[in-house]
């Protein structure tokens, strides 16, 4: 959509046309994740270094530990957590239940002081259920923040990056669905990965000056990418296009 075609009813029609797309693909890729989250529960790794959890095979359970210690060092320790505590054994992990929260970014516009906030509705980055991500933000930024809360956050989105790491085949059976997995640094949040889940279907971003529209008509200062027909029309099959590859070479 350009400046030029832009009315105020059209771009209404085109924000619910994103939001019912976003919820639908939000709630499947929502199913495919609990369904899959037996292969990435820190128990089955861990073991007994995890309170509450069974023994599991103590030299895995040993060299898992042994790495996840490592990451949780070189991460916590550095900005912008600047976290000295040690992990002590048995982990305290407090959720182990994947949720989906909403990825988003700033973006700084032209003429305007404040950067605007923007949300993709196909992309998500993984959690665990408790520990929502705008809130891991709030944490950051207080300065009378609680050490304790800030750790736990660190540990939790850690451990989750680790075990979903460490299961190459769970990013290819996702991907096979239709819901590339992959592993990004945040804003905010410095060098810590998160692992972030896309759908099948783009969202873009229209010109700053509709951003810009948008907002002041809200009055707010986030936007929301947006998905029209055509993002939808172009959604690519990859298991066709393999087996035509294929076959187009006999």
């Amino acid at each position: 959509m350009s400046d030029a075609s832009f009315d105020l009813e059209a771009f209404i029609r085109l924000r619910k046309q994103t939001r019912v797309v976003g919820d639908l693909l939000q709630e499947q890729a929502t199913d495919y994740l609990a369904t899959l989250a037996l292969l990435i529960r820190p128990q089955r790794i861990f073991g007994e270094y995890l309170q509450g959890a069974p023994r599991g095979n103590g030299r895995d359970a040993q060299h898992a530990f042994k790495d996840f210690k490592g990451l949780f060092e070189a991460t916590a320790g550095a900005q912008p957590f600047r976290l000295m505590q040690e992990l002590e054994v048995p982990l305290d992990i407090l959720s182990s239940t994947p949720q989906l929260y909403p990825y988003e970014y700033d973006m700084v516009l032209d003429g305007r002081s404040r950067p605007v906030r923007v949300t993709s509705p196909v992309r998500w980055v993984v959690g665990y259920k408790g520990f929502e991500l705008q809130r891991f933000r709030q944490i950051i930024k207080d300065p009378n923040r609680s050490t304790a809360e800030l750790f736990r956050f660190v540990a939790h989105y850690l451990m989750l990056f680790f075990c979903i790491n460490r299961e190459p085949g769970l990013g290819r059976l996702l991907l096979g669905l239709r819901y590339p997995v992959s592993f990004e640094r945040l804003a905010d949040f410095g060098d810590m990965p998160f692992c972030v889940i896309g759908a099948p279907v783009a969202s873009h971003l229209p010109d700053q000056s509709l951003i810009l529209r948008s907002t002041e008509v809200a009055g707010n200062n986030s936007f929301e990418e947006l998905v029209e027909l055509a993002d939808i029309e172009v959604i690519e099959d990859g298991i066709k296009d393999r087996l035509m590859r294929a076959v187009s070479n006999i």
